[in-house]
């Protein structure tokens, strides 16, 4: 059992008084508080008292509702978040490693290359969280060592502004059409895993011609993917390629002038992977923090926020399902190198 000090017994009984005030939540919300109590691993992180985030997966809206989720079931904890694009909080975890320093507990992006990278180097801790069980099926055990698993399940489409545009692209391929050229907008594959997982998609679909063309319609090349909401919703550009799927239906639901467009030629579907330094500061808040991710909670504010959920009992938002859509994920031994390959390739034809 945890020992539960004066002060962490009052800052319980503050959140339980709220959770009775605001209605309909002292049931659940006194038992989630006392599920915690109990976790031996809660107790361990209490000790530890904080946690640092290092995320680049979830735009920053939800990964703040998955960080204040975390903060109010395990109180006594405190978190630092850092949400930048995936390849910035990778490069910032490297350089702490080449200069002896440890404070990411959890790393969160979207490109396999880091962690394949940081497992070469035995810079993952090993951990198996226990409710992962409930993903689905055909994203359990990424790993065989258990050093990274899925964090994020993310689409990549087309967004667009629709007060400007009577009739948006229906495909990659009609990306390139000569109405569209001066008008997109898009991220990088050099700072964004999702851009760079769309990168390799249409390499494999339509070759290195495609990137050479796309070159030619002078897209804006921002960093994130949601760099193409920002353009967009700014009046900078009109049309947004290799776009966040979720987000822009976030924006959407919250009045603002943008949607999206599923092409005809697949959605591109991107892992969002989790690690735990092996050198982590505190390691049983990370290791709870994992646990986390895969709870009903953070499936529920998945839900809310228009990404697909990590839990099969915990529907989509609009009753989306990945079997309602067509959509391409890139598998297969040599994947890192085609990343690797794909960045050069965008950097020599789009820039």
């Amino acid at each position: 059992m945890t020992d539960i000090t004066r002060r962490g017994l009052l800052k319980t009984g503050g959140l339980v008084g709220t959770a009775l005030l605001s209605g309909g939540l002292a049931g659940t919300g006194f038992a989630r508080l006392a599920a915690a109590q109990d976790d031996p691993l809660y107790a361990a992180a209490r000790k530890e008292g904080a946690l640092t985030l290092y995320w680049g997966s979830y735009e920053q809206q939800t990964m703040e509702a998955i960080r204040d989720a975390f903060k109010a079931k395990y109180p006594g904890i405190e978190v630092q978040l850092l949400r930048q694009a995936s390849q910035t909080v990778y490069t910032r975890l490297r350089l702490e490693l080449q200069n002896g320093v440890a404070e990411c507990d959890s790393l969160g992006t979207t490109n396999l290359l880091h962690y394949t990278e940081l497992k070469k180097i035995g810079a993952l801790a090993a951990y198996d969280p226990p409710d992962a069980a409930m993903l689905p099926a055909a994203f359990k055990g990424l790993d065989k060592d258990a050093m990274y698993h899925v964090g994020a399940i993310s689409l990549t489409s087309i967004n667009y502004a629709p007060g400007k545009v009577s009739a948006p692209p229906t495909s990659w391929m009609a990306l390139l059409e000569d109405q569209w050229k001066g008008k997109i907008t898009t991220g990088s594959p050099a700072f964004s895993g999702d851009v760079a997982s769309w990168v390799v998609a249409i390499r494999r679909k339509y070759g290195d011609d495609y990137l050479r063309r796309f070159g030619q319609q002078k897209p804006k090349v921002g960093q994130s993917n949601v760099d193409t909401v920002t353009d967009i919703l700014a009046g900078e550009r009109v049309v947004g390629s290799g776009a966040p799927f979720s987000y822009t239906l976030t924006q959407k639901a919250a009045g603002n002038p943008i949607d999206v467009s599923v092409p005809t030629d697949d959605a591109i579907l991107n892992l969002g992977l989790t690690g735990i330094p092996a050198k982590a500061p505190h390691p049983n808040a990370a290791r709870l923090f994992t646990n986390f991710l895969y709870s009903k909670e953070v499936s529920d504010i998945l839900s809310r926020n228009f990404w697909p959920t990590l839990r099969t009992d915990v529907a989509w938002a609009e009753g989306r399902s990945l079997d309602q859509m067509k959509w391409f994920r890139n598998t297969g031994d040599d994947l890192a190198a085609e990343v690797a390959e794909g960045i050069a390739k965008w950097k020599e034809l789009v820039r």
